[in-house]
């Protein structure tokens, strides 16, 4: 078989906010970051490596868009196969992704691709361009929390993540787009769920991954500015607000959060443009449902909107999983939306995405 370091394949797909090792491996780090390649090979072996402390980094592997595996790579690395049995003339689209979000509470939290094996007659093919890119905002919703395990589990661990099956890769799928996720569980837009300001996702918007801050991930390249341009995104989805909601029964200054929430959705939306200019943003809730959080979504939109002109952002209310989550196969676990919440989610950003691209 013949080897190849990451760094090298010139016909190769990063998707996500990554970067490369000194020793050339590529540093995954959101949930559904991902390495792909097309091929025209028998085989297709991957040298994976990961670090952590307690919170294990998941991969995720598919071919042409269906996942075919989904394991805990060894801590020293090793080969993995990750396809066999192709026919080596048909080129096969093979996705190597990040199945669980960063754990800024596991410092040594970490997944590495190093290198790639082909058959001795495989090949890399050109990648067929992506329609669209497309950026996700969110929380554990958006990360895949829940998409595994059964409904009863409750236990706060790795396992439960499933970022492959969530609605942003499902609706990227759909869109023919390419996909960054930023989520991390618990986060909300100006607090988390039990009200901690420190944990919101628009002060680490700007670099690559900065809710790490201590020295490994640091030279990894965490708290780097992350290059817009790379990208140049269509399509922005802010998914923020549920833990929010949850926060403000906590908070002692109800009125004064409010406003403040208000004030955030504004000032971020202004962010996200300033990055993305040609960007339809969307802001999608209601996957869980919420009660004093919509109205103030809807103000913060309708001030901003008011304020600036900009005609591309869009509110979004999908259906909540406790309307539509009738039997055991529709739920997921930890008390979080499950597949038919996520198809539904996806279906209707869908709909809204193609009528607004259209105009």
């Amino acid at each position: 078989m013949k080897t190849f370091t990451v760094a090298e394949i010139n016909e190769k797909r990063i998707l996500g906010r990554n970067t490369f090792t000194d020793d050339k491996a590529l540093s995954l780090f959101w949930a559904a970051s991902a390495l792909e390649v097309n091929v025209k090979s028998a085989e297709v072996w991957a040298f994976i490596s990961c670090d952590y402390n307690g919170l294990t980094p998941w991969v995720s592997v598919s071919i042409n868009g269906y996942p075919v595996s989904r394991f805990i790579p060894s801590k020293e690395g090793q080969w993995y196969c990750v396809a066999q049995n192709l026919n080596p003339e048909v080129e096969h689209l093979v996705t190597i992704m990040k199945d669980t979000q960063p754990m800024p509470g596991d410092e040594k939290h970490a997944l590495f691709i190093h290198q790639l094996k082909l058959s001795d007659s495989g090949t890399f093919c050109e990648l067929k361009p992506r329609k669209y890119n497309i950026e996700v905002i969110g929380d554990s919703i958006s990360t895949g929390e829940g998409l595994n395990g059964n409904p009863d589990e409750m236990d706060w661990i790795s396992m439960w993540m499933s970022a492959h099956k969530t609605y942003a890769v499902q609706f990227a799928k759909a869109m023919d787009g390419n996909l960054s996720v930023i989520s991390q569980c618990g986060w909300g837009l100006k607090w988390s769920y039990d009200g901690n300001f420190n944990n919101n996702i628009p002060d680490y918007y700007n670099e690559v991954c900065s809710l790490y801050t201590d020295d490994f991930h640091k030279k990894l390249g965490s708290c780097d500015k992350w290059d817009f341009s790379k990208t140049k995104n269509d399509f922005v989805i802010i998914n923020l607000g549920t833990n929010d909601n949850s926060g403000l029964s906590v908070l002692e200054d109800k009125d004064g959060a409010k406003k403040l929430f208000v004030q955030t959705v504004e000032s971020f939306l202004g962010t996200v443009r300033k990055s993305n200019p040609s960007a339809q943003i969307i802001w999608m809730y209601g996957m869980l449902k919420l009660d004093q959080i919509p109205a103030l979504l809807e103000k913060g939109i309708s001030n901003y909107k008011n304020s600036s002109g900009d005609t591309k952002v869009h509110l979004l209310e999908v259906a909540a999983m406790e309307d539509v989550e009738q039997i055991s196969e529709d739920k997921g676990s930890r008390g979080h939306p499950g597949p038919k919440t996520h198809r539904l989610a996806a279906e209707s950003l869908l709909n809204l995405a193609k009528r607004i691209s259209d105009n």
